[in-house]
């Protein structure tokens, strides 16, 4: 799916501006790549709202009581096949995943969120849960929530919904659980331990740290939750991911509308409604994968298709609608992706829009998985 426009490179701030280390694509060959961001080198007045706007695709961080005395956060993330690990720095403070964030950018994983030092509370719309270091917790990127940290230092495995039917069957996407169980203490420092041994890790490693995290999420939490049923009917994950297998074998169609979609995935318009519900509506779901796609072409240097014919390309009529949906999609135009290929990352534009790019890039690896 969608690729940072400078290709999993790491971000970092260079005199009040987001710029690209070019040495760590160079190193992908041999290291495991790595997108990294970090509120270092700002101004101190102008660190919490880099941090508040790196978040804000995904999550929406709260203002603090002296945003402008100082904000030092960071974040290092991972891709290892279908599943994403994230390290994250940051100070105390609120913030907060809303049901409007949740229907706009579709991210459904399971996240493990393993809490290093610091304690973090949770509260949905069933219950609280308040983890304290070294205790794992679950949580569904589907469910919104409000949430507080201490100065924390925090590990997320991102998993994608549909990868372990076992904990899909059994976790409901509006709960935070915790797994304070030896089992669950086991998967804990197994994600310590890969979080630790990451950046040493080459990309012939990278298959064996895959199948490792997959052996290790089957033996210690998909077999412990057998037992469990959620109870959550919001999921029909085989039919889910049977449409979404459809829509994305057509987004070039343009005949790929309700009805013909109902008609090839052998589902009622009801339940396609309730299916799509948590991304907002069908229709918003497939824009957005027709967005994400046409943003992997923009960003492919070998691309030299105009940004018309992709436009068309993906059923959007005319480049001007094209464009609109695309600026109100990712923060920034489809010729802004266009310029930082043709220049080779150099910032061409302020750095408050470079680190929309960027920031957008970041969060939008979780859709390759």
């Amino acid at each position: 799916m969608n690729k940072a426009p400078a290709s999993a490179c790491q971000a970092g701030w260079v005199d009040g501006r987001l710029a690209i280390d070019a040495d760590e694509t160079a190193r992908s060959n041999s290291v495991i790549a790595k997108v990294a961001f970090t509120t270092e080198g700002l101004p101190p007045s102008e660190q919490f709202d880099a941090y508040r706007t790196y978040c804000a695709p995904v999550i929406e961080i709260l203002p603090n009581e002296r945003p402008h005395s100082g904000y030092e956060a960071s974040c290092e993330m991972w891709m290892l096949g279908n599943f994403a690990l994230r390290r994250i720095r940051a100070p105390e403070g609120y913030f907060e995943r809303s049901a409007l964030q949740v229907r706009r950018d579709g991210l459904d994983h399971w996240v493990f969120n393993l809490v290093r030092s610091g304690e973090q509370k949770a509260q949905t719309a069933v219950g609280a849960l308040t983890t304290g270091a070294g205790v794992l917790s679950v949580f569904s990127f589907a469910g919104p929530y409000e949430a507080y940290r201490t100065n924390i230092d925090w590990l997320g495995l991102f998993v994608p919904r549909g990868a372990f039917p076992t904990i899909d069957r059994a976790l409901n996407h509006n709960q935070h659980l915790a797994l304070d169980n030896p089992l669950g203490r086991l998967f804990a420092a197994y994600l310590v331990s890969l979080a630790e041994q990451l950046p040493s890790m080459t990309e012939s490693d990278l298959s064996r740290a895959i199948e490792a995290t997959q052996t290790i999420i089957t033996t210690c939490i998909a077999s412990s939750l057998k037992a469990l049923d959620s109870g959550d009917s919001y999921f029909d994950m085989p039919r889910l991911r049977r449409v979404r297998d459809i829509i994305d074998q057509n987004l070039g169609s343009w005949n790929l509308h309700t009805a013909r979609l109902c008609k090839l995935a052998g589902v009622s318009r009801s339940n396609l409604y309730r299916m799509f519900e948590p991304y907002g509506g069908v229709v918003r779901y497939i824009q957005r994968q027709r967005l994400l796609r046409a943003h992997d072409l923009l960003a492919d240097p070998t691309c030299i298709r105009h940004i018309g014919q992709i436009a068309n390309d993906y059923c959007f009529s005319d480049a001007s609608a094209f464009s609109r949906a695309f600026r109100h999609e990712f923060g920034y135009s489809p010729s802004d992706v266009r310029k930082w290929v043709e220049s080779g990352g150099t910032p061409l534009v302020d750095h408050r829009s470079l680190q929309k790019m960027t920031t957008a890039g970041s969060w939008n690896m979780l859709y390759q998985v």
